[in-house]
Formats: C-alpha cells, structure tokens, sequence
C-alpha cells in the first residue's frame, strides 16, 4: 500500500510485500549456507573507502577520535582483509550508501549482497553468478557474451580499439545526448561506451534469459584482473581486457563481479589515477592508502568476488518498474 503526502510515517510496502521480501531474503541466505559460505558482518562505517571517480561516499566526522569515517559504498575493502586473514568463502547483506545516487532504480541507502570465495578463478565466477540467478528467480542458467560481441552485434565496432571520435559521431548520428565533459581523448573512452551501451545495447539484454557480459574495458577494471586479447582477421594487433563481468535481467543491470586483483603495487597506481581524474573533475580526492593495501601486501589469495543489488534483484522479482517499490521506506520518506 502506497502511503499518501500527509502519511508519509507509514511504510510504502505492504506488510505482505515485507513478508514476500523476507522470503527471497531466506532463500539467498539459503543458497550460500548451502554452499559452505559463512555470512560474516563488517562495519558501514570505516576510515577506508573504494575511490572511484564516479562514487560519492557519505562522510561522517567523529569530533571525538578527531577521525574522517566513510559510509561504505560497498563492504569489498573489509571482505577482502577476512580473506587475507585466512577466511575461504564469504557473503554478506549490507546496506551501502552512495550520495547523489536517487531515481526509479536507484537510492542513496540500498541493500548489497556482495560474496567471495577464495580459489575461484574468472569462468568459475561467472557460472556461480549464473547459477545463482538461475535458483533465485528460475529463469534459465545466464547467457554469457563479451562486451566486444555485443557492440559487434549492434554496432559493428570494436569497444576497445575504436576511436573516442568514432563513438561521439555514433551517439550524435543516434542524437544521444551527452555531456561538453567528455572528451576524444583515449581517457574518456569509457565514458562513450558506457553512454552508447546504456542507450543502445542494454535495454535489450537480459529479456529471455539472464545476461552476463564479460572482458570489460581495461579502463574499467577498478579491482578486477587485466589480461591481453590477440587481434584476429577483424582486429590488428592486440588489447587489454578487464577481467569483469556484470548481469543483466530485463535490461537492468543486477550484478558486478570481478577475477580479483592481488597486486597491491596495481591497485594502489589505479586509484592514484582514479584520484587524478576525480581532482580533474573538480570532485574530492579520497584516501589513497587503506588498510586493504595493507592486507594484500601480506597476501590476498586467488579468488572471485561478486556484489549484487538486492533492492534491484528484487525489482525483478516481483516485476515492479521503481525501487521504492521494494523498500520499506526510501529516500524520500527515509
């Protein structure tokens, strides 16, 4: 039930719909207990942050520790720190914080199923993640395609090695709208073919069966594995791909996954660079050493990661079209 401007204490979810909610939540719990996984909790607040150049963490200042503290925009850094401390497969539910993030998909406070389990590698991941899917909404087991097919599908071109002023001419012949930010330089190429696959390509992914895309942009690989990728008869020489994969169901995108990286010298490059960019962007800069750093140094083992919105998942579900209409409260009535 939908409360109305001058009840706004009520919840927007009936108690059925809470009910139902606590339902899925049960069989996810299931699933992973079912595998061996350990459902761990670790803190929302933290003096570490994932530095992205897109993703505003909420700030909260202890007067008393004289101490910055972030609200996590995902519980990856004190995951990963359990697997280096021995711990072999992990999940958790949390609620992550993203400012600025509010609209019929997204919500500033949402609820994040995120996973790991050590000994994973790339292949294994995704068929976890596909399976996984499969169980919680019985859909079929996911198709898996790479981003290069499906913009050689819809677009006849190569994400990797086609030009940024290629891709611009593309999204102003397709009269996509875009913003005097992005540029023709090399560093903005994941800009344009994040624009055009969400204008073009993902509203059709996912509408029969799941969809996960792998071999991301090198750009984008964030804390995922890069490895290299030969030309063939369409392509000269050779480029770097990143080892993440995403899902897709009824062209929402559900999932992000990595083949994690263990090189703590790579990571700590990639987010001076991200910092960079974000100084670039008149945006600030976030702490650049972490005390994930610090316990990859000692040694993260080999492994795959995954984290899935489960307000979206749930969207899904119970085939709504806005994320309020899986939560109890939202942003607006939070």
């Amino acid at each position: 039930m939908k409360n109305s401007s001058c009840e706004t204490f009520l919840p927007i979810l009936s108690l059925q719909r809470l009910k139902e909610r606590a339902a899925v939540m049960r069989r996810i719990r299931d699933y992973f207990e079912s595998r061996g996984f350990l459902e761990v909790e670790t803190p929302i607040l933290s003096r570490d942050t994932v530095v992205d150049r897109y993703l505003e963490p909420f700030e909260v200042f202890d007067d008393g520790a004289g101490c910055l503290y972030y609200l996590q925009t995902s519980p990856e850094f004190a995951m990963k720190r359990l697997l280096a401390a021995g711990a072999t497969a992990l999940f958790q539910t949390a609620h992550v914080f993203r400012k600025g993030d509010c609209g019929q998909t997204h919500n500033p406070e949402f609820t994040m199923l995120e996973w790991y389990r050590a000994g994973e590698n790339y292949e294994t991941g995704v068929a976890f993640l596909s399976d996984f899917i499969n169980a919680i909404l019985q859909r079929g087991r996911a198709k898996v395609v790479t981003l290069r097919e499906l913009f050689d599908e819809y677009l006849r071109l190569n994400p990797h090695t086609v030009s940024c002023r290629e891709l611009r001419e593309i999204a102003q012949n397709k009269q996509i709208s875009f913003p005097d930010s992005f540029r023709t330089e090399e560093e903005s190429r994941g800009d344009w073919v994040d624009l055009i696959f969400s204008e073009i390509i993902q509203p059709r992914l996912g509408l029969c069966e799941p969809t996960i895309i792998t071999d991301y942009l090198a750009s984008q690989s964030q804390l995922a594995k890069t490895r290299t990728v030969f030309g063939d008869a369409k392509t000269n020489g050779s480029f770097q791909v990143s080892e993440r994969f995403e899902l897709f169901v009824d062209g929402l995108e559900l999932a992000n996954g990595y083949h994690e990286l263990l090189d703590a010298d790579v990571l700590s490059d990639r987010i001076r660079k991200t910092n960079a960019l974000r100084a670039a962007d008149g945006k600030k800069m976030l702490p650049e050493e972490s005390q994930l750093l610090e316990a990859m140094r000692r040694g993260l083992p080999a492994c795959s990661g995954c984290a899935l919105g489960i307000d979206r998942l749930l969207m899904v579900f119970f085939g709504v079209k806005n994320i309020a209409d899986v939560m109890p409260f939202d942003w607006n009535t939070a």
